[in-house]
């Protein structure tokens, strides 16, 4: 049974009292005891005297500082072994991104208390510090039933609430205020983030949201010894170097690239599984650990049509980046071949203009609000994807270099958008496409964090791979991917890999499938530590599909209610999975909660 921190402490407090009573009440027992330990014991008469001088002590070993990435501003800070602060609660969520977000809420709708932590100055991952706020859903999003918990079905609707309030909206226009076609809802990372937290601000106590400390960066996970179970984690504060230890029951793993995993020693695995290891139809034949999906630098945009315009500075290394061929409006597409997209035109095969592919907010949508005088668009394209190289498990000199990098590629697209790119009518550039850094609220107008396709992946009891999902020939009749006995939820999006250097770009159709319970249980190490994001038991393919905005919230939702339901059953998650009343009440409170986990009556 694990004893929860505080208990921990009363404890050890008791022990040391009844020490300090039973000297009081037998000084001399003490005393003798004392003496029968320092004092010397007399020499045997034929053994030589020994040296009367002192036996050197051996130095103290003083713990280092550690460094780490402070990713949002691109710089090293060190972390010192010493904590300034110790808090305590029942789970601490690491990770402030959507999967991060939506384990908190669970957990603190449940009155358990919980410390969430995030690296960046912003909650919401995705949708806000990436700056991909048109989320990547799929048809039955909008359905009811249909996919996406309620929870995060809620979120949705909070958003097109508060542009349904603005001023000049023309009716209907809330719903997708941006009119993009690659999504059924958009809107601005603030508005996204305005939403979440008036969410987990109503959940503030002490018997639920503790705290929420931003600009805190992981250093280290610690677990006791000769036990593996998680004890606590220390976080420094990358403005002023504190740092903040936390002990919980369990730690929930919500970053962007998996390192509380890692740093927890729970085993992991990143990049592409060979054929045979899962014979899974589109794996390569052989391993590619090095095949870690493109991430992408995200930048947003207005139009400007009147000068004076401002040219983004051309990059150093520009000429090699746009000898790669990336720089392009054309995408090359598995069933149809290449797309020649027109930046404001319909191009045959295509799903709309690439100016409206992620269009945040239309100003078409509005009637004489001067906030939205023009549109605001989100440029992420293969043209900002990086693929030369990945910061994952990479020195923290690497990694810095790697996403500066990254970032001047994606500079050099918007150069090459504002002086190279075919115009519809004839000629090349669009000047009139100017940086909008105030929508993103950073120095550079780039997103504060990358968009991250792919993190470690646990290994985990049950490994989620294509065949689970993907259609099959000999079975053209079904209409799902397989249905565990320990489903936990549902989801669907296609295969979507953006590849990595060398690699052949994938999108290939899934059937709509489900999530087991047995992917968010490790093999080994720490039982008390559980994925809460994109890094949860799954092949890289089948990932592909998962890494989207509504699965990447499920599976923070499930590892809440798996974390808050193993703290008040005073069991184990494996014991959860491999006994069948606690699967079937589980599988219950999270129907309870609003999470889907049967297809039955959303599909026909």
């Amino acid at each position: 049974m694990i004893r929860p921190p505080e208990r921990r402490l009363a404890t050890a407090l008791t022990c040391f009292c009844l020490l300090l009573v039973g000297r009081a009440a037998h000084p001399e027992s003490f005393r003798d005891r004392r003496l029968r330990v320092t004092a010397p014991r007399a020499a045997p008469e034929a053994q030589p005297r020994r040296s009367q001088g002192r036996v050197p002590l051996r130095p103290r070993r003083i713990p280092e500082a550690q460094p780490v990435l402070d990713i949002e501003k691109l710089r090293v800070v060190d972390a010192s072994p010493f904590p300034n602060d110790i808090p305590t609660c029942d789970v601490l969520v690491v990770g402030g991104g959507l999967g991060g977000v939506a384990a908190t809420e669970a957990l603190a709708r449940q009155q358990l208390s919980v410390i969430l932590v995030e690296p960046t100055s912003r909650l919401g991952g995705q949708l806000t510090a990436q700056g991909v706020a048109v989320p990547d859903e799929n048809r039955t999003i909008e359905m009811t039933p249909g996919t996406g918990t309620r929870a995060y079905r809620a979120l949705r609707e909070a958003v097109r609430a508060w542009y349904r309030a603005l001023p000049g909206i023309k009716p209907g226009r809330e719903r997708n205020v941006g009119q993009c076609w690659v999504s059924r809802i958009s809107g601005e990372p603030s508005v996204w983030e305005q939403a979440i937290w008036e969410r987990l601000n109503a959940l503030r106590s002490a018997a639920g949201l503790r705290d929420v400390l931003l600009r805190n960066q992981l250093v280290s996970v610690k677990r006791f010894p000769r036990r593996d179970q998680y004890h606590y984690a220390d976080f420094v504060n990358l403005d002023t170097g504190r740092v903040t230890r936390v002990a919980a029951h369990y730690l929930l793993d919500a970053t962007e690239m998996g390192d509380g995993i890692a740093l927890a020693g729970l085993p992991w695995t990143v990049g592409a599984e060979a054929r045979s290891e899962y014979n899974e139809p589109h794996a390569p034949e052989v391993a590619h650990p090095e095949w870690i999906q493109s991430f992408t630098c995200g930048f947003v945009v207005r139009w400007q049509p009147d000068p004076p315009y401002s040219i983004v500075e051309k990059p150093e290394e520009y000429d090699c980046f746009r000898s790669l061929g990336e720089y392009t409006l054309a995408y090359d597409y598995a069933d149809r071949g290449r797309v020649d997209y027109k930046m404001f035109a319909r191009a045959p095969g295509a799903g709309g203009p690439f100016w409206t592919y992620r269009r945040l907010v239309a100003a078409v949508s509005f009637r004489d609000n001067p906030r939205y005088r023009s549109d605001i668009v989100l440029i992420n394209w293969r043209g900002n994807d990086f693929r030369e190289e990945n910061p994952i498990a990479k020195p923290l000199a690497e990694q810095i270099r790697i996403l500066q990098r990254a970032k001047a590629f994606a500079q050099g697209f918007l150069y090459w958008l504002q002086t190279e790119c075919p115009r519809d009518e004839g000629g090349a550039g669009y000047p009139e496409i100017q940086m909008a850094p105030d929508v993103l609220d950073s120095e550079d107008g780039f997103a504060i964090h990358p968009y991250i396709r792919e993190s470690r992946r646990l290994l985990a009891e049950f490994t989620l791979t294509e065949n689970h999902m993907a259609p099959d020939p000999n079975q053209p009749q079904r209409k799902t991917g397989e249905k565990f006995f320990d489903r936990v939820g549902i989801a669907h999006y296609a295969i979507d890999i953006h590849p990595a250097q060398g690699e052949p770009p994938l999108l290939s159709p899934t059937l709509p499938y489900y999530l087991p319970l047995g992917s968010f249980i490790a093999r080994g190490g720490a039982f008390n530590v559980l994925p809460a994001a994109k890094n949860f038991g799954a092949t890289r393919l089948a990932l592909s599909s998962a890494r989207v905005h509504p699965t990447e919230w499920l599976a923070g939702e499930v590892a809440g209610h798996l974390a808050a339901f193993c703290i008040q059953r005073q069991v184990a998650p494996r014991t959860v999975r491999t006994t069948p009343d606690l699967l079937a009440a589980f599988q219950a409170q999270l129907q309870e909660a609003g999470i889907p986990i049967d297809w039955e009556g959303i599909i026909k």
